[in-house]
């Protein structure tokens, strides 16, 4: 069964919906303070300031040079406590990664097919410019990415090894890409993953993912299809920083 354009459509809708749905509540702890300051949730909302659960504070970040800036004028909220990670979004906005989807989607429409060095032109250009965008909190795989650049290093190596479950974000793109010719999605994926994400973890993640998302293309349920391609993976908390990692058990 060859999968539909409306099936396809929804699985880019759901990835940038669901970003911009949890983008307010991103790393709240305290169920209290995010029901204080959220409620019942019934639809988009605008993230708030102060942000209790923030730690930006102790989060840092210094370009070693021109190519390696790419905190812009967000720089200045950095190590302040109380911070909203996307305090400048509006509602139904999406977070920097969400955006840099839109990149690829750029990348994809202009040249056909997955072609990594054309996504990493965009990638750079969209990073490097200021107010290209207004999120202030920039993923760690980034400033790795952007630490290696500001050293001389080609784009196509500057990605580092990583656990988060960042490094999945642009997986559905790539599913509703190419939905009907699975090789060439996992190889694409393979590929893109590795541009900020490396190792074997998110690698795994990414492949697994990818199958969950082209069997529901093609009409399987989604419990079924996470059942059948899935066991075995839990989500745990990184204690250095608080993130959300990968484990494969």
């Amino acid at each position: 069964m060859n999968t539909t354009p409306t099936r396809r459509t929804n699985c880019l809708l759901g990835a940038f919906l669901g970003d911009a749905l949890a983008m307010p509540v991103h790393w709240y702890y305290d169920r209290e303070a995010m029901a204080r300051d959220y409620g019942h949730v019934t639809g988009l909302l605008a993230p708030k300031n102060p942000h209790s659960d923030s730690i930006l504070w102790r989060s840092s970040y210094s370009p070693a040079n021109a190519k390696g800036d790419i905190l812009h004028e967000q720089a200045q909220f950095w190590g302040r406590r109380g911070v909203h990670y996307h305090q400048f979004l509006e509602a139904g906005g999406n977070t920097l990664n969400m955006q840099l989807a839109l990149e690829l989607i750029a990348s994809l429409s202009a040249c056909g097919t997955y072609d990594q060095a054309d996504y990493l032109e965009r990638y750079v250009a969209f990073m490097t410019t200021p107010h290209r965008h207004r999120d202030t909190y920039i993923e760690e795989c980034h400033r790795n990415f952007f630490t290696n650049f500001a050293k001389g290093k080609s784009p196509r190596d500057c990605g580092t090894e990583d656990i988060h479950i960042g490094g999945l974000a642009h997986v559905p793109v790539l599913a509703a890409w190419a939905a009907n010719d699975e090789a060439a999605v996992l190889k694409a994926v393979k590929e893109h993953v590795r541009t900020t994400h490396r190792g074997p973890l998110v690698e795994t993640a990414a492949r697994d993912l990818t199958k969950v998302l082209l069997a529901i293309l093609q009409g399987t349920g989604v419990r079924e299809a996470i059942e059948q391609h899935c066991n075995g993976w839990v989500g745990r908390k990184n204690s250095n920083h608080g993130l959300h990692a990968l484990t494969r058990t």
